[in-house]
């Protein structure tokens, strides 16, 4: 059977236009990865929008005020970092689209790293409240690999990068304490999401550090500064809250720089389940 001209020319538009819209599993997990960075774009910008309302109660007014534009300027700097990833992953997610189908498509491996999962990393220096600022960025490395399923998600030794939420020296705030919090952003270029790491301390010496966990971190710091014996840490702004074991520095001197130093491996968990696409 012969077919008129025109119509072969249609049909053949129409193959071409089906095998221009084939989009290969890597183009399709691309474009879900690009959706996925700009929802955290957007959870983060909330966040800033309600840090900058002004929305907390209860504390000290003063030291309510210095930790407030402290988490300010640190999701300012989440923000940021944020939307550099997200642009990264949207013009990954065009560049496949672009890109012809192989005739071998196998579909890429993604691994959801479940929330608590531990990541120890290894600072490139020491943190202290002497040299770093509520907003600085600040990179180490991961200090052993994270497995899930049998399979290796990120090697050791993978840049790792983090913000500074709070610092203030010790006797700094309205009540005589202070406190130099750090929280785990990036690994391996994928942003996450984890608890933040505080090391409280007052004029005397005396240290305590905590791991906060959630987004009530700020509501939690609040309480912990506001309640001088830390009597509430287990129910301080509806975060969680455990021990930083190991932590305890410079304990019984009066030296009020706050330090986290870079001789040991620090901790944190993911406080969200994270979908990693993995490397071939």
């Amino acid at each position: 059977m012969r077919f008129p001209l025109p119509h072969l020319a249609i049909a053949a538009a129409l193959v071409l236009t089906s095998a221009c819209n084939h989009k290969s599993q890597a183009a399709i997990q691309a474009e879900e990865a690009a959706k996925a960075a700009e929802t955290k774009v957007a959870l983060l910008e909330q966040q800033l929008a309600e840090a900058k309302s002004g929305k907390t109660v209860g504390g000290e007014a003063d030291t309510v005020q210095h930790l407030t534009k402290s988490q300010v300027k640190a999701l300012e700097r989440q923000v940021a970092d944020a939307k550099k990833r997200a642009e990264i992953k949207k013009q990954e997610a065009l560049t496949l689209a672009q890109a012809p189908a192989p005739r071998e498509d196998p579909k890429p491996i993604v691994v959801e790293v479940p929330t608590g999962t531990k990541l120890e990393i290894s600072l490139a220096r020491e943190l202290s409240t002497e040299k770093d600022q509520a907003g600085d960025a600040w990179e180490g490395a991961l200090a052993a690999d994270i497995v899930q399923d049998g399979k290796l998600v990120w090697s050791a030794g993978s840049p790792a990068r983090g913000v500074i939420t709070q610092s203030a020296a010790a006797g700094r705030l309205s009540n005589g304490q202070g406190a130099l919090g750090i929280r785990l952003t990036e690994i391996a270029g994928v942003g996450i999401d984890t608890d933040t790491h505080v090391v409280v301390a007052t004029a005397k010496g005396e240290r305590n550090a905590k791991y906060i966990g959630g987004g009530a971190a700020l509501g939690a710091l609040i309480g912990i500064l506001s309640d001088k014996n830390h009597k509430n840490d287990h129910a301080l702004g509806g975060a969680a809250l455990g021990a930083a074991a190991g932590t305890a520095l410079a304990a019984g001197t009066a030296d009020t720089v706050i330090r986290i130093p870079n001789t040991k491996p620090v901790s944190f968990s993911l406080t969200t389940p994270e979908r990693v696409t993995l490397k071939k």
